[in-house]
């Protein structure tokens, strides 16, 4: 995924068709995958609904993939991240001008994924005023930039994605009821992970095997009676939420098996997105330290593919401690030097 810049503002992030994968092999998982499968190819609107950390925004990842559109533009637009009164902007785009601080044109979201997909997430937390827009967009497939004369016509496929329900919301009078029927072509439901335990270990192994190659370490195992705590643990924060305990266990032991005791059988909260695993409450402060200076090295490192010496300048470290630090942590050896 790449980010692009514009004078300290993010305008948009386009994620290129990498082929993501969903793991699990429960009927559930399987039932929608299926689902996935034939709906991606044809092109409608899809609304993704699921409790927080299921795996909304990898099933509209995996749309995007498996479409017609897969080789142009994924954009995506948190609803829940924006201002109201810059949502229109940011959306849509505005001309130079058109406000304080418009020293120059945006284009906005719904232009940069021209001909591609707009995954718009958290869509029950769009304002009602941007709903009506959004519902010109899916009817004429037109935008209006904030103060232009002129509209200007879009092809996008729009994915939406919400943790509501919003015929509920449009029942309480919050959302547009003609703009739920435009959003729910086809509607999926992502189970909670409760309801599809029997994938927890694959879920595990793979989280475990992710890490230990992000962090530089070598054979890290799940021990079996791990496995099957894992399996019986409550996870409120749902897919999410498995997965930053993993991180947490593979970052804190030092490669090869992990043991029960590394889980202490209660459910640490469900992390924000983009959060790191948080080091638990029941840890020592040495330990906290140390699972933190671990994660901050293993991503400066990985930041710089491999390069000791750059990783070191970043980190305000001497090459000598770094590589003392890189032996204590137990990772495997970083890439030469360039």
């Amino acid at each position: 995924m790449r980010i692009l810049e514009s004078k300290g503002r993010t305008e948009a992030a386009r994620e290129t068709a990498a082929s993501p994968r969903l793991v699990g092999d429960s009927p559930a998982m399987r039932k929608l995958l299926q689902t996935v499968a034939r709906v991606a190819p044809k092109d409608v609107t899809v609304l993704v609904r699921g409790e927080t950390g299921t795996g909304k925004e990898l099933i509209a990842s995996m749309i995007h993939a498996q479409s017609t559109r897969k080789s142009a533009p994924l954009v995506r637009f948190n609803c829940a991240a924006i201002p109201s009164e810059l949502a229109d902007a940011e959306l849509f785009g505005h001309v130079r001008g058109a406000f304080t601080g418009a020293d120059r044109a945006h284009a906005g979201f719904f232009a940069a994924a021209d001909g591609g997909t707009v995954v718009l997430d958290e869509i029950g937390e769009l304002p009602m005023a941007m709903q009506a827009k959004l519902l010109r967009v899916l009817q004429d497939g037109e935008i209006q930039r904030v103060g232009a004369s002129r509209v200007e016509r879009v092809d996008v496929r729009v994915i939406a994605s919400t943790n509501c329900d919003l015929a509920a919301e449009v029942r309480r009078g919050r959302f547009r009821e003609d703009l739920y029927y435009r959003l729910a072509v086809v509607e999926l439901v992502v189970p909670p992970l409760h309801e599809h335990r029997e994938d927890v270990p694959a879920l595990a192994a793979e989280f475990a095997r992710r890490y230990a190659e992000r962090f530089g370490m070598q054979d890290v195992r799940l021990a079996p009676d791990l496995i099957d705590a894992l399996q019986r643990a409550d996870w409120p924060g749902n897919v999410r939420q498995l997965e930053n305990a993993i991180a947490r266990m593979v970052a804190l032991g030092g490669g090869g098996e992990i043991a029960l005791q590394a889980f202490n059988g209660t459910s640490p909260r469900p992390a924000e997105p983009g959060e790191e695993p948080p080091p638990d409450g029941t840890l020592s402060l040495r330990e906290q330290v140390e699972a933190l200076e671990r994660s901050v090295i293993a991503r400066t490192l990985a930041s710089v593919a491999g390069n000791q010496s750059e990783a070191a300048r970043r980190l305000g470290l001497s090459r000598g401690s770094l590589i003392d630090r890189l032996k204590k942590y137990g990772f495997a050896g970083s890439a030469a030097d360039s």
